[in-house]
């Protein structure tokens, strides 16, 4: 069987601010994951849903991990009107 890769992160700018957006890893894609995350030099990560991994991993390569069960995202539309969205 070939390696598991995880999705492709999205990398999203605002300002002097840098986002990047990936897929909840598996145990099985957790590698592939943290050597992406790691080329966007991301050191904390902020998870919306509960692990579908061994955190202790990721903790272990120096990446600071927090958990926000219910972390609130805002986007503005084309138009620029506000749409608030909870990610869980």
């Amino acid at each position: 069987m070939g390696e598991v890769k995880c999705l492709a992160p999205v990398e999203v700018t605002n300002k002097n601010m840098r986002f990047l957006l990936t897929h909840n890893p598996t145990s099985a894609t957790l590698n592939n994951c943290i050597e992406e995350v790691k080329s966007y030099a991301v050191t904390p990560i902020g998870r919306v849903c509960e692990a579908t991994y061994n955190t202790a991993l990721v903790q272990k390569e120096g990446i600071l991990e927090k958990f926000r069960p219910k972390m609130w995202l805002c986007f503005k539309d084309s138009n620029g009107h506000r749409n608030n969205g909870c990610t869980q």
